[in-house]
């Protein structure tokens, strides 16, 4: 074949779609682990929420970085749409999947004009943790979830965060790229 199929912002959204609920799945179960956690370990739905708006917010901001205004546009409610099916269809039987993707929408345009706010993702060199996305979010989860007030269980809550964002921005920026 001489010449790349373009692939288009919503089938990009599908493909970040089909992996991006395993990152948060996998965060609630390490974070439901440390000792301090004060959330439901069998499955705290206010967890997972925060949790996905986190990495939609990522995806949406690798997607404008990449693909630009317009198209960005598309990806985004693509992604919304078939992350939320996704989160309704395996719910457990006990929960509603009409009041849980409502839920699940408000916590992401809630989040997402919080996470708007903070311009770069990390600090460059020694400057302040302060004002940047992944600092800020994890600050989130730690107030939300954690029964502490000890530094070293935010920090605790970032370890286990990192590997995993790390390797979702890994992910999304190859399929944006593509």
């Amino acid at each position: 074949m001489l010449f790349k199929r373009k692939v288009s912002a919503e089938q990009k959204a599908e493909s970040v779609a089909a992996y991006l609920p395993g990152f948060p799945i996998m965060d609630a179960r390490e974070l439901a682990k440390l000792p301090r956690f004060s959330g439901d370990v069998d499955g705290d739905m206010d967890l997972l929420l925060e949790l996905f708006a986190f990495y939609m917010h990522l995806a949406n901001r690798l997607a404008f970085r990449d693909l630009g205004a317009d198209e960005c546009s598309r990806f985004s409610h693509r992604l919304i749409v078939t992350v939320a099916n996704r989160v309704a269809t395996s719910l457990r039987n006990d929960f509603s999947s009409v009041e849980v993707i409502a839920e699940f929408r408000d916590k992401y345009n809630e989040r997402e004009n919080y996470y708007a706010g903070f311009r770069k993702f990390v600090p460059d060199g020694d400057e302040p943790h302060k004002n940047t996305l992944f600092w800020e979010f994890s600050k989130v989860i730690f107030n939300g979830f954690m029964d502490s007030e000890d530094i070293t269980d935010l920090m605790m809550v970032q370890a286990i965060l990192t590997p995993e964002v790390a390797q979702f921005l890994k992910e999304t920026n190859k399929v944006l790229k593509s």
